[in-house]
């Protein structure tokens, strides 16, 4: 789809074409008629000078003179007549057209006539009768004068006026509408971008907008009022969205420390039962709810980080650290576990990021817990660590089979978990990778989940080089 201002700009240029047009048909009309009306008024003269007591009788002659007085292309676009007024016929134009008889057209008064009287008699020299007719295609224009004795006739065909009024019209045509479409094209495109300017002024607040700008407000003072409206629209929508969003940041926030301290205590008192029970099945019910209890704990620390991360008070203690030995250590102890798993690595020694080492240690445990838990017997698990032009890449590849397109497009929402991981009835609650990703780019890096066979999930970790 075109965007809004290309369509405003062509909705625009069209507009303002068809004003050009009806602009210049509406000239072209009138011109065309005010030159009718000129032609008029010559031929008028010319009449009144066939009409006159001693007229010429050289047709030829008169002809000639008349056709460059009136500005015709040949003589064949002229007709004189002068006959008498009885109708007999003194001087006629050779190529008078058969079937042409004078008193059979229609005729009018001159505006400029002194009386209105029968044109075959007029009482008044001056007074000139007009009338228009067509003849071989032609437009031709007509005055008849009555003289004392004699009646002079006139006729001129339209063409020529109308050929040169073209030829005038091409000339100017030809600088004058490439000129106006320029300036129509550039004049739309510019008023468009005008009209825009508060729309894209509020895409870019929009753009900015997350956990860290929710307080950024837009100024209306300036702008015209149907934007001042949705500007106010905006800025209240962002008073709703930020205080919402404080209220949930800061409800999982004390939630997750006020479990803290219970689950502790619940924790240490399961500890001494267990050591003071001699029942064996009282035993491993009390082991089994401490593993509850110590998920609880991990599920309240993960939500803590998680509140704290989307409220933009994550801190980060940064310090180089030697990503290599925390990979081969993690490599040395996923071997212990002796799983029917086959585990391989490929880290280049000496890589050292910029780094958190707490939250590092939990984002790598993340990963490999990750991988460890959801890679069925048989399978396979590959981490490959190197140093790119953007930082440090960390690719951790598992076999996955069973997982879908919608499983892998929603792996980082809280809570989630596919439905191969919940059938398998594994460890877990659905925080981990999300809590990587928030760890990773609250360090300026990034974990996503790249494109690979359908049987293999593949993650890869980047973060910042440090020294």
């Amino acid at each position: 789809m075109p965007s809004f201002r290309v369509r405003i700009f062509v909705v625009t240029a069209l507009i303002v074409g068809l004003v050009l047009a009806s602009v210049t048909l509406f000239s072209w009309s009138s011109v065309l008629a005010f030159e009718g009306q000129r032609l008029d008024e010559r031929l008028c003269d010319e009449a009144r000078r066939l009409a006159s007591p001693a007229p010429a009788n050289d047709v030829d002659h008169l002809g000639a003179d008349m056709v460059a007085k009136l500005r015709l292309k040949s003589p064949e676009q002229l007709l004189l007549a002068v006959d008498t007024q009885s109708g007999s016929d003194l001087l006629r134009s050779a190529h008078w057209p058969d079937g042409l008889d004078i008193d059979q057209l229609s005729w009018r008064r001159d505006a400029a006539a002194a009386d209105t009287q029968n044109v075959s008699n007029p009482p008044n020299r001056s007074a000139c009768a007009l009338s228009r007719f067509d003849l071989a295609g032609g437009d031709w224009h007509a005055a008849l004068v009555g003289g004392p004795s004699e009646r002079g006739f006139v006729a001129a065909d339209l063409a020529a006026i109308r050929a040169d009024l073209l030829g005038v019209w091409r000339q100017v045509a030809a600088i004058a509408l490439p000129l106006a479409l320029v300036l129509t094209a550039l004049g739309a495109w510019l008023l468009s971008g005008l009209a825009l300017k508060p729309v894209v002024r509020l895409r870019n607040a929009m753009k900015a907008v997350d956990e860290k700008a929710l307080d950024q407000r837009l100024s209306a003072a300036l702008e015209d009022r149907e934007f001042q409206e949705l500007i106010t629209s905006y800025n209240k929508m962002l008073d709703r969205l930020e205080s919402s969003f404080h209220q949930a940041s800061r409800f999982s926030a004390d939630a997750a420390h006020e479990l803290k301290t219970p689950l502790t205590i619940l924790q240490g008192q399961l500890e001494r039962a267990v050591q003071r029970t001699d029942g064996q099945a009282l035993q491993l019910t009390l082991i089994d709810m401490l593993d509850e209890v110590g998920r609880l704990s991990s599920i309240s620390r993960k939500l803590l980080l998680l509140s704290q991360a989307d409220a933009g008070r994550l801190a980060l203690q940064l310090r180089p650290v030697n990503l290599s030995d925390a990979l081969n250590e993690r490599f040395a102890e996923a071997q212990t576990f002796e799983l029917d798993v086959k585990i391989s690595a490929e880290v280049v020694d000496g890589l050292t990021v910029m780094a958190d080492p707490q939250l590092l240690d939990q984002l790598l445990n993340n990963l490999t817990s990750n991988a460890l838990k959801y890679t069925p017997a048989g399978g396979w698990i590959h981490w490959r660590a190197r140093a790119t032009p953007s930082g440090i890449e960390l690719e951790m590849a598992n076999f996955a089979p069973g997982l879908t397109p919608g499983d892998r497009s929603q792996f980082f929402e809280r809570f989630f978990r596919g439905d191969a991981a919940r059938n398998r009835q594994v460890g877990g609650y659905g925080l981990g990778l999300s809590l990587s990703r928030v760890i990773a780019r609250a360090h300026g890096g990034d974990l996503t989940v790249e494109a690979g066979a359908d049987d293999a999930l593949v993650l890869c970790l980047l973060l910042p080089a440090g020294a």
